[in-house]
């Protein structure tokens, strides 16, 4: 099967940056390790003069110049739209797998087409610090709807991502997690003496920041020796100076370690020596690194929303708490550290859990699965109309 995917893929093929690189990494590798399958990938990319083609292994990489048109109007009718579609045409395929923005209108290519909706423009909008983010987010809402209801079949990467399109679209939706690179599964533990917090992701609202250091001091304030290490970017200046001078004001500044944004291989390394993961974040969709942590044996705390509590089984891998509620967030902590015998047993339902569900030799099979019945579905659509 030829199979083509719409997505990102990074310079640095081992080192992807974000979910939706190491998705398409991931799934990639996956899909071009089964026999017989012929698996191309391709980017609209800023800053790119002239087309590019690589190849990682056995996988095509065809890279595109992003014409730099403004992106709610060129996923409609742009000139990168254009490029797109143009490329698919070249390499006709056997199935088309949209994971970026621009996929949402691929409706109309003469191939099937199936698109794995990784988060939600709008929401994502909302829920940070963009200025103007309830008009930009209003747009993004919109176009969002118009394509979902042009689409004949969605991949749904949580049930929170399934309830939220449903009443959008008359597409097929299948549910399927997001794969994990296999180094996740192959790393072994480096239990530290000291218990290690980890949070990873941007240091902003949205994740909750400030509400991991304030859970993390009570923690400390419980009597458990432990530190923190937050291991993200800043996504603007000023929380990132709220959340140094909270740091300072409870005198936590030999437990808390800003180590900034890290790449894939110190992501393995600080989960490796990690004994909980914290994402108190007020809005995810399915986050990779829980599903890493849980690969790589680590409990999760996380927030009851959004697509969170479909990833974290709740007193067994780890514990769902109130964003809000810092209290409720140090007792979860201690929760998982306060006991030998719940800390293994926990570590080892994470395991069993990512194991059966985000392998990527499992999340590439269901995909073939769905690869066929969009194909059916296409064959069938075209012979009737």
């Amino acid at each position: 099967m030829r199979i083509v995917l719409y997505s990102r893929y990074p310079a640095d093929f081992d080192r992807p940056k974000g979910g939706v690189e190491s998705v398409t990494v991931n799934l990639a590798r996956a899909l071009a390790r089964l026999p017989d399958n012929e698996v191309h990938v391709v980017t609209l990319e800023r800053g790119l003069a002239k087309p590019r083609d690589e190849q990682d292994a056995d996988i095509m990489i065809h890279r595109l110049p992003d014409p730099g048109f403004p992106q709610v109007l060129d996923v409609v009718c742009g000139p990168g739209r254009r490029r797109l579609i143009e490329k698919i045409r070249e390499l006709k395929p056997d199935i088309v797998h949209s994971h970026e923005t621009h996929g949402l209108f691929l409706d109309s290519i003469p191939f099937p087409h199936v698109f794995t909706l990784h988060g939600f423009d709008h929401a994502n909008i909302v829920a940070g610090d963009e200025r103007m983010k309830h008009l930009l987010s209003f747009v993004w809402g919109r176009v969002e709807a118009v394509a979902l209801a042009r689409l004949h079949h969605v991949v749904s990467i949580s049930p929170y991502v399934e309830a939220m399109i449903r009443r959008l679209t008359r597409a097929v939706i299948h549910p399927i997690d997001n794969p994990l690179d296999l180094r996740f599964f192959q790393t072994p533990p480096q239990p530290s003496l000291v218990r290690r917090v980890l949070c990873v992701g941007w240091v902003s609202e949205r994740k909750n920041t400030l509400g991991s250091v304030r859970a993390f001091a009570e923690l400390i304030a419980k009597g458990y020796d432990a530190e923190l290490i937050v291991a993200g970017q800043e996504k603007e200046a000023a929380y990132l100076s709220q959340v140094i001078e909270l740091i300072a004001a409870l005198g936590l500044q030999k437990r808390v370690k800003l180590i900034g944004h890290i790449n894939h291989q110190a992501l393995l390394e600080e989960l490796s020596k990690a004994s909980v993961l914290l994402l108190p974040s007020f809005q995810e969709n399915a986050p990779m690194v829980i599903a890493e942590a849980m690969a790589m044996r680590v409990p999760v705390v996380a927030s009851n929303l959004c697509g969170m509590p479909f990833m974290v089984e709740e007193g067994t891998s780890g514990y769902l708490v109130d964003p809000a509620k810092t209290d409720e967030i140090a007792n979860a902590l201690v929760g998982i550290i306060s006991s030998d015998e719940r800390y293994q047993s926990m570590c080892e339902r994470s395991r069993v859990i990512a194991e059966e569900r985000f392998h990527p030799d499992v999340v590439a099979a269901k995909h073939m699965s769905v690869y066929a019945s969009v194909i059916a579905d296409f064959l069938d659509r075209g012979s009737a109309g």
